[in-house]
């Protein structure tokens, strides 16, 4: 939300540095849609497990689903390689932005400001990407091991 206050603020036109600027802003727009594709795809992927666990019984439709045990088998695939390609190009354009302001003479506060709130919102999405995949490996890990001593349970009383 900040930067886009930011950029209506952000001067381009009638400028002598106004082809570096316009880079700047269609990169950030490039991600800016490459966002939007994530985020579409983050809901396909909640919504299918809602969807999964509503037919499961362990639901209904107003529910928030928070756990991994009706996941849907393969999405994550798709979605985690497609966030962490979206994380890289957000840290790419804020390398860029702060390249410019430093490198090609554009000081101007604004390509500075959305430079480091984009590689820090990079950083702090890859981080918590890490750690919810890994929380949802670990669950599935727990899961699969409470389920074969539950196998083994019901093998040893036939």
């Amino acid at each position: 939300m900040l930067m886009a206050l930011i950029s209506l603020t952000w001067e381009i036109e009638r400028e002598p540095n106004c082809a570096e600027k316009q880079r700047g802003v269609h990169l950030f727009l490039q991600w800016a849609i490459m966002q939007g594709v994530a985020m579409i795809l983050q809901n396909r992927y909640q919504r299918q497990r809602l969807y999964t666990r509503i037919a499961l019984g362990k639901a209904r439709r107003m529910d928030v689903v928070w756990g991994e045990t009706a996941g849907v088998e393969g999405q994550l695939w798709l979605l985690a390689p497609i966030l962490f390609i979206l994380q890289g190009f957000e840290a790419y354009v804020g390398l860029l932005l702060l390249k410019t302001a430093v490198v090609g003479g554009v000081p101007e506060w604004q390509v500075i400001t959305c430079g480091i709130l984009l590689i820090a919102m990079a950083v702090g999405n890859f981080a918590n990407t890490v750690q919810t995949l890994m929380a949802k490996s670990r669950f599935k890990a727990k899961m699969k091991k409470n389920k074969s001593k539950v196998d083994l349970n019901l093998g040893s009383h036939l």
